[in-house]
Formats: structure tokens, sequence, C-alpha cells
């Protein structure tokens, strides 16, 4: 959700923004290759203009090019950011989770396990916390 999210958001952004390469892949034990997304986030997806037809899931464990290529890596979670600084390609790399990076504490948890209600917020919650990102990251853009 928040890479879709975040693509878009920039996207809609003028100069620099556009230059932005964003990725995402899960770290979890469960997470699997070309897995569709939920029916709730391509329902909350589609509600921001976001088209998510396309879209599959990475497993970071199976594609750890990924972190070669990046520059910043964000997390939804202090467990998740610990998974991936244990991935070898991770060393020397810059990791936090979204929120610790946007100067707030806490965690976004994962909808999934917390039911239909679950989802909106953590939708609201994520496109806050990425407004913060990209005002840190293009402190000349506007939103």
């Amino acid at each position: 959700m928040a890479e879709a999210m975040l693509k878009k958001m920039l996207a809609d952004l003028e100069g620099k923004a556009r230059e932005i390469k964003v990725d995402s892949a899960g770290i979890a034990p469960r997470a699997r290759d070309g897995s569709d997304i939920t029916l709730d986030v391509k329902w909350l997806l589609k509600e921001e203009g976001i088209p998510v037809e396309n879209f599959r899931s990475q497993d970071l464990k199976r594609h750890q090019e990924l972190l070669v290529e990046a520059d910043l890596v964000l997390t939804m979670s202090q467990e998740q950011k610990e998974r991936v600084r244990q991935l070898p390609e991770a060393n020397g790399k810059g990791i936090y989770t979204l929120k610790e990076f946007v100067g707030e504490a806490g965690d976004i948890a994962d909808p999934f396990s917390g039911g239909d209600e679950a989802y909106a917020p953590c939708r609201d919650e994520i496109k806050r916390c990425l407004q913060k990102l990209i005002a840190r990251l293009l402190p000349d853009s506007l939103l």
C-alpha cells in the first residue's frame, strides 16, 4: 500500500520527485513473490485514484538486489527493520521505520490481522507519514 501511494504522490509532483525510484518487498516469513494484494487494499487504493491491476508482491529475501540499489530503506515496524538488518546486502544501509524517519515514534501496524476496519486507518496513517517523508526528502515540493 505504501509503495503505491508514494509512487502516486511523487508522480503528482514536479522536478526531482519524478527521479525517485520506489520499490517494496515483503520481509515476513509469509512473504511470497507474485502474491496479489488483498481486496481491502485494492479498494482503499482505488479510493485514492491509484490503479492496482498489475501490482504483485516481491519477497525481499529472494530479491536482495533491491537492497543493493537502495539509498534508503523504510519499514513499517521495528520488527521488519531488524529482519532487514540481518540480510547481508543491508550492511551499511540507512534503515529506518517510516515513522522513525519522519520524526515520530511507534510502528504502523499491519492491518491484515485487524480485520476490515483496520485497513482505512492504516492507509490514512501511511499517507500522513508519506506526506511528511516527501516534505523531508523534497522540502521545496508542494503537496
